[in-house]
């Protein structure tokens, strides 16, 4: 099977070769290489069956696996055979891979057949016929047509025990921490490249689990009413009332502090160094976190895209590439950018994401020469460097995401009692650290640095749902801001990118949720954070909490503004309505 995987690359990128401008015996042996890992675990699934037929062979005499397993071969030749072809065609019309969201069309094959001309049905019905009987003959001519059972009787069911457990293991994608998902299978700048290597099985199986019918959920009123009650919330325009930065276009460091919540990042006792450091820049004492989660808060980071408290974008691989980031609108300004995390690069689908939104080149654990030092990968003190970025051209944007602060909180460091607290101090000291670095380099006089966490932790007495976790600080520094400050405007993560953009002078009309919080037109009506299953929405009254899964507001004993309950049910609605779309 793994065999017939790599000859379903080569039709994939024949059919295709046009978005990767040539056909190259060099880019299919990669992506053959880079493709091995799904293609295993897709291999692992298909062979359950099989296996399991022959831990029941195991107890006769003589048993005819050949003909047994005929059956399941030809459903599986058939079904190798339409998914590959049907992601081949539909890649060279749409560009993306086939996944679950195309099920809809299968509802009406005259939709889907509309852009196919009758020739090309025509040989695709021959094709799947040729195919599937030529897949089905091989894998039937490798299968024994008879097994015998051995002397020893407890042989053979052992052995099948062993190989299903094995493939219990191939499922997963092996032993790591994360699951098998499609970031396995991206390696290059080049998107058609990436969605060669990835099997098209996996890929439309695991779709099927992040494939929620975004467009169907959140729905309380017409789409008028939603956008009247709404309107306000996102609206800004691109002046800027207050330039922090000097003129030119500086280099730009994103250093995502995992999360270093505003409880533990401005406890003097717990991140002196940071405390430190907010009188230096330019410090944002109003911010809260869009979301609860890293794979959620770096997609408001990035994408300047609210929190979804149901779902994760960065899971659904069919939808990255249509986010608006910064990477991408950097990158039209001439940015080079990298991605550098210490911790399994894969997890949540990251490295797709990554590569889907712009980034020309990212780097996990298994990318440095550093020891893995934790259950999350390489500690702080070892990523934090100026080393992994010297060779990026300038300008370049790069992005650094920290991990020492996660849970179990199990730190190289023993400064404090309290194991969570301590890790927020090692990573406060790894923080301070790298400043110094880059302050004693020909970087710094050039240089935007900015620190902000992904999102709040729970500590002190805390629970995730309140609001004092969703406030998280964030810290502009270096040599190209004209000077310090502290600007009190209340404002979300995903205004960040707005922002910062409009700073740069460069268009963010793209970011339709972001919002520039230093232009005239701005006025912090509320923000947002998203929690699991329910959303804070905050203002100057106080804030309120929404229960997505019975639709009505959480009791809390704070301040709200009356019409709540109806402003939150019309965000949820345009942020779902908007994700459903891309």
């Amino acid at each position: 099977m793994m065999g017939l995987f790599a000859l379903q690359k080569g039709l994939f990128m024949f059919i295709n070769h046009s978005y990767g401008g040539t056909f190259m015996v060099a880019d299919l042996v990669d992506v053959v290489w880079h493709g091995l890992r799904l293609d295993l675990v897709m291999t692992s699934y298909l062979l359950v069956v099989p296996l399991v037929v022959l831990l029941v062979s195991s107890f006769f005499k003589r048993f005819p696996l050949r003909k047994v397993l005929g059956w399941w071969y030809l459903i599986v030749a058939l079904l190798m055979t339409l998914v590959a072809l049907a992601d081949s065609i539909l890649y060279y019309y749409w560009g993306a891979k086939l996944d679950a969201a195309d099920l809809i069309y299968v509802k009406s094959p005259k939709d889907m057949l509309a852009s196919l001309s009758w020739w090309v049905v025509a040989v695709v019905v021959v094709a799947i016929g040729v195919l599937t009987y030529l897949q089905y003959k091989l894998l039937r001519r490798i299968t024994p047509e008879m097994v015998e059972s051995p002397k020893n009787r407890w042989v053979s069911p052992l052995v099948a025990l062993l190989l299903l457990a094995l493939s219990c293991v191939g499922m997963r994608g092996g032993v790591s921490e994360s699951t098998a998902n499609p970031s396995y299978a991206y390696y290059s700048q080049t998107p058609y490249l990436n969605h060669a290597a990835l099997n098209p099985m996996f890929n439309f199986i695991h779709s099927l689990s992040k494939s929620e019918d975004l467009a169907h959920e959140m729905q309380f009123f017409s789409q008028d009413k939603v956008q009247q009650l709404t309107d306000n919330v996102f609206k800004s325009s691109a002046d800027i009332l207050d330039t922090l930065l000097t003129d030119g276009r500086p280099n730009i460091i994103l250093l995502v502090w995992e999360g270093g919540g505003s409880l533990m990042s401005e406890n003097e006792q717990v991140a002196p160094n940071f405390v430190q450091l907010k009188k230096e820049g330019v410090f944002f004492s109003s911010l809260y976190a869009n979301n609860f989660r890293t794979d959620r808060g770096l997609v408001s980071l990035l994408n300047g895209i609210p929190g979804l408290p149901t779902t994760s974008l960065m899971k659904m691989s069919g939808r990255c590439g249509n986010l608006p980031s910064l990477a991408k609108s950097l990158k039209a300004e001439g940015y080079m950018s990298g991605f550098f995390y210490g911790g399994d690069i894969n997890f949540t689908n990251m490295r797709g994401y990554l590569f889907e939104t712009g980034y020309t080149q990212v780097l996990g654990m298994n990318d440095f020469n550093s020891p893995v030092t934790s259950k999350w990968g390489i500690d702080d003190q070892y990523i934090l460097s100026i080393d992994h970025f010297a060779h990026l051209e300038q300008p370049f944007f790069a992005t650094f995401l920290t991990l020492s602060s996660h849970e179990p909180w199990e730190v190289p460091y023993s400064k404090l009692e309290d194991q969570q607290a301590n890790s927020f101090a090692y990573a406060d000291s790894c923080i301070a650290q790298f400043v110094q670095q880059l302050k004693h380099s020909a970087l710094w006089s050039n240089l935007l640095l900015i620190i902000v966490p992904d999102h709040g932790v729970a500590c002190q007495g805390h629970i995730p749902q309140d609001v004092d976790v969703a406030r998280i600080p964030m810290l502009w520094l270096g040599g190209a801001v004209k000077s310090p400050k502290q600007i009190s405007v209340m404002m979300n993560q995903s205004d960040i990118a707005a922002t910062l953009l409009a700073q740069l002078r460069l268009d963010a009309s793209q970011f339709s949720f972001s919002r520039n919080v230093l232009s005239s037109s701005y006025a912090p009506t509320v923000v947002m954070h998203a929690y699991k299953n329910g959303l804070n929405i905050i203002d100057s009254l106080g804030s309120s909490r929404f229960d997505v899964v019975n639709g009505q507001l959480v009791p809390v004993f704070t301040p709200h503004r009356s019409d709540a309950e109806t402003l939150t049910q019309a965000l949820l609605q345009r942020v779902y309505s908007n994700a459903a779309k891309l």
